[in-house]
């Protein structure tokens, strides 16, 4: 009898800070589970993270979009001038991804907001929460123009994958960001994607988890910040410095450890232990949060229009507590986050893996 040879996937994941990286990381090991050969497409600290996590995979190492912010934000002139760049970049990875489907013999591509990473032989799968992208003051009259952009590179994908539970025409933790039209058939919400789990039964015996993230320099800003006020934090601390290029450990005082990387096996730990966690609002942290069923205080990347965004709704919804990185007083802040409730319901990613599976396999097998 003639074995037959498993299905490669080739999996494309931006990197900006490190959640694409972290909630992609499910779908990657459920496909590894599937047996499926897996191509992981990436750059940077998202890249060197992704070889840590999944060492079974094959990596290719994709043009970076460069999309950092600078120390005061968003910058106008500095998004405009770096437009033409992205451009390029998406036409690169375009060819990149071509080469790889016929050169690894590829059947199925999922882009985790890679604009150029779709295939015109192989079904391609785009997975974003970000349909609208919520442009800064001055930039406001073109938000248009961003739209129309994302729904011309969702129309190369065969399907766009919303990590959310459709509420109405928009998604329960995605808000606005995730609007669409009413009969869209290419837009699919079938719930959140979080690389953490909830573990039942475990004590809460760290009264604060800081997770610091994101692009920098806006990353290192605020590690200065927070090392400068953690000892005002009474209890038990554990810093989370997302910093995954060292291993290293402090311990610079009683009751404080501060850790320059957790892989998810750790992250997920502390999680479940802590009381409060303090962390960017960016989407995938969020998805994380509502996995484990936790309180947090919010501290919004300046400039991330999106995160600054997420980081009003919820205080507007009464969720979460969250504050501007440069008016942060974390002794202050974390004893009014305390009192906020977290999310109204739990969620459940394997539940998520079991609906989304037969979507994005059903064509390549």
């Amino acid at each position: 009898m003639q074995k037959i040879p498993p299905k490669k996937v080739f999996y494309a994941v931006l990197n900006m800070g490190l959640g694409h990286a972290t909630r992609s990381l499910p779908l990657i090991r459920e496909f590894q589970r599937k047996q499926w050969q897996v191509v992981i497409g990436c750059s940077g600290r998202s890249l060197l993270f992704l070889k840590k996590e999944v060492p079974g995979a094959r990596f290719v190492e994709l043009p970076d979009y460069r999309l950092e912010h600078s120390e005061k934000g968003v910058e106008l002139a500095r998004f405009l001038g770096r437009v033409p760049g992205l451009l390029g970049t998406i036409a690169r990875e375009r060819r990149t991804v071509e080469e790889i489907v016929q050169d690894d013999e590829i059947d199925l591509v999922v882009s985790d907001h890679r604009y150029g990473c779709y295939s015109d032989v192989v079904p391609s799968f785009f997975l974003s929460h970000q349909l609208k992208l919520i442009a800064p003051p001055l930039l406001r009259p073109f938000e248009p123009v961003g739209i129309g952009f994302n729904r011309w590179f969702h129309g190369r994908y065969r399907h766009v994958i919303i990590p959310d539970i459709v509420n109405g025409n928009e998604g329960l933790l995605s808000g606005r960001l995730s609007r669409i039209r009413s009969g869209e058939g290419r837009y699919h919400f079938p719930g959140i994607l979080s690389s953490i789990s909830r573990r039942e039964g475990v004590e809460e015996d760290i009264d604060l988890l800081v997770s610091i993230s994101g692009p920098e320099p806006q990353r290192t800003v605020l590690e200065q910040i927070i090392r400068s006020q953690i000892g005002e934090v009474p209890g038990r601390r554990v810093v989370a410095l997302g910093r995954p290029e060292s291993e290293e450990i402090e311990y610079p005082e009683s009751g404080l450890e501060i850790h320059h990387h957790l892989d998810r096996k750790q992250m997920e730990e502390y999680f479940n232990r802590s009381r409060l966690i303090v962390a960017r609002s960016g989407y995938s942290t969020l998805m994380e949060l509502a996995e484990v069923g936790k309180k947090a205080l919010f501290v919004p990347t300046p400039g991330q229009t999106e995160q600054m965004y997420l980081a009003r709704r919820f205080q507007r919804m009464e969720w979460f507590h969250a504050v501007s990185q440069q008016e942060l007083d974390l002794a202050r802040d974390t004893r009014i986050a305390v009192s906020y409730p977290g999310l109204p319901r739990r969620f459940s990613t394997a539940e998520t893996i079991e609906n989304i599976f037969p979507l994005l396999t059903g064509s390549a097998l």
